[in-house]
């Protein structure tokens, strides 16, 4: 059980630690312009494209980098983590962006969900709202899993055929 909370706050770090060097040079850039790139992003799918790009992107590359090079992102790091495949060597390019693609499959699913066809704040009435519980079930899926086995496994190291040790 230990093992997998100390996965679960590894990646709450790895989550605060990207949402702070990424939103802040948006933030920073949205009030040094009033407001651009933002206020020219109008619909659902413009939305969308500027979140695969200046925050999708970063965050696939930044897991997808940390743990094929190093075998650890910071939140594993700190937390004294190491994934591994099945031998307990380093992961493959394959391995680490199939694990990736499913950790981050809720996360990504949920910005469809919200910005397309038309973000949600811009509607009178949500049409398809229901399926916001679609990710939501995903990532109860995932913990649950993760909970299960204590830790050795979460989903995507299932899909991965990888897994995650204590240093």
């Amino acid at each position: 059980m230990i093992l997998a909370l100390k996965r679960l706050f590894a990646y709450w770090l790895d989550f605060l630690i990207l949402a702070v060097c990424l939103t802040t040079p948006q933030w920073i850039i949205y009030i040094l312009t009033s407001g651009f790139p933002f206020s020219r992003l109008n619909t659902g799918i413009e939305i969308e494209l500027w979140v695969i790009f200046t925050i999708s992107i970063p965050v696939w590359s930044y897991f997808i980098l940390c743990e094929l090079l190093k075998q650890q992102t910071i939140g594993k790091r700190i937390l004294k983590l190491v994934v591994s495949n099945e031998e307990g060597c380093k992961i493959s390019i394959k391995q680490a962006f199939t694990r990736t693609f499913i950790r981050l499959l809720p996360w990504e699913l949920t910005h469809i969900i919200i910005l397309i066809p038309e973000p949600w704040w811009s509607v009178e009435e949500l049409k398809n709202s229901f399926l916001i519980y679609i990710p939501n079930f995903i990532m109860l899926l995932y913990i649950v899993i993760l909970m299960g086995n204590k830790g050795v496994k979460g989903f995507h190291d299932y899909i991965s055929n990888t897994r995650v040790t204590m240093k």
